[in-house]
């Protein structure tokens, strides 16, 4: 008998996906068809919980190898979450994919399959169609969370690396000049609204440093318009945004710079006046594939070349577990595999130093 089969060697999710369609067949009233779905409030409740329970079923049978790298990256982003809340007193806001994915990593994968059951449940696909999607669903949808959530563990991790006493958010004052304020929660990608200036989502005390750190977390694609040879005004009115990427999901950079002066709060990039000033440390994680895909590379290196980092580009390999060996072929950008181990990023912090 197969993981997730029953004793015929049927998978689990289709006897679960019968006992759906039979409850369906016993309430007359719930309607589903190619191009219509109601459900009445009466029956929701027990439609959803066998809804729930096929995709779970479908969860539990997906690639448990996987599986098992999720729930354990999900362990050590709580782990460092927990212990960062209670260092500063302050939560961790994440999308709402991005936190199932992190903080109940089986919700969060039955999140990606939602759809394309309500396809096989409509009649727009068929078992073996469903079956076949949904893997490839999870396949690829899984991947590119784990990258994600990878690059939100390791910042968390790298900030409570630096030991942080105190932390304030950063805004514009009337001369749009940065200024410490109150902050209440962090969220990776949120800043002061502001259409041109890229500053600071927060800046912490170090301990261990005893200096103050700007951090900055931004979209990989946000930071290739820092700087573009020339622009249309058309193109200026698109980069025209108040800079907050928080409630977006994808790829982001980590930026670390030492702040010897509070009134001296760099200014990453202004895209009007087309200027950039880099952090001291970049930091941006990339898979075993990224590190021998020559397109992926150029447009790493394309970051680089704008941001000019004052200590060179790191790249975090992302992975459950650390290499020995660090990749050749990056340039003079260093490679640094801490698996999930939070004291794997030491080495990069200590660039700080």
């Amino acid at each position: 008998m197969g993981r997730g089969c029953d004793a015929g060697g049927e998978p689990r999710w289709e006897d679960e996906y019968r006992g759906l369609r039979d409850y369906i067949g016993a309430h007359p009233e719930i309607e589903i068809g190619p191009e219509e779905v109601c459900i009445p409030e009466q029956w929701r409740a027990g439609f959803y919980q066998r809804f729930d329970t096929i995709r779970r079923a479908v969860v539990e049978s997906w690639n448990p190898s996987l599986h098992s790298e999720i729930r354990a990256l999900s362990r050590s982003f709580l782990t460092t979450e927990r212990r960062l809340s209670e260092r500063l007193g302050l939560e961790v806001r994440l999308a709402q994919d991005l936190s199932s994915f992190l903080r109940r990593p089986g919700e969060g994968l039955m999140r990606l399959i939602h759809g394309r059951l309500f396809e096989l449940v409509q009649g727009n696909i068929s078992r073996e169609g469903f079956a076949r999607l949904a893997a490839g669903d999870l396949d690829a949808g899984a991947a590119g969370m784990f990258l994600i959530g990878y690059e939100t563990w390791a910042a968390l991790a790298m900030i409570h690396l630096l030991e942080p006493d105190g932390i304030w958010g950063v805004a514009l004052d009337g001369d749009h000049r940065p200024v410490m304020t109150e902050i209440r929660e962090i969220a990776f990608g949120r800043q002061f609204h502001h259409p041109a200036r890229r500053i600071p989502e927060f800046v912490f005390h170090s301990r261990k440093l005893d200096r103050h750190v700007a951090f900055k977390m931004p979209l990989a694609v946000e930071v290739n318009a820092y700087r573009v040879p020339v622009e249309m005004p058309t193109q200026r009115l698109l980069r025209n945004r108040n800079g907050d990427s928080s409630p977006v999901l994808g790829h982001r950079m980590i930026f670390l710079s030492v702040v010897r002066d509070l009134k001296d709060v760099p200014v990453f990039a202004d895209l009007h006046q087309r200027t950039v000033h880099g952090p001291d440390l970049s930091i941006e994680c990339v898979t075993d594939r990224d590190l021998v895909d020559p397109e992926v590379l150029g447009q790493i290196q394309n970051r680089l070349d704008i941001l000019r980092p004052r200590l060179e580009g790191t790249l975090a390999l992302v992975d459950a577990e650390p290499k020995p060996e660090a990749p050749a072929n990056t340039g003079k950008m260093r490679v640094v595999s801490a698996g999930l181990e939070a004291s794997g990023f030491q080495r990069i912090i200590d660039e700080l130093l």
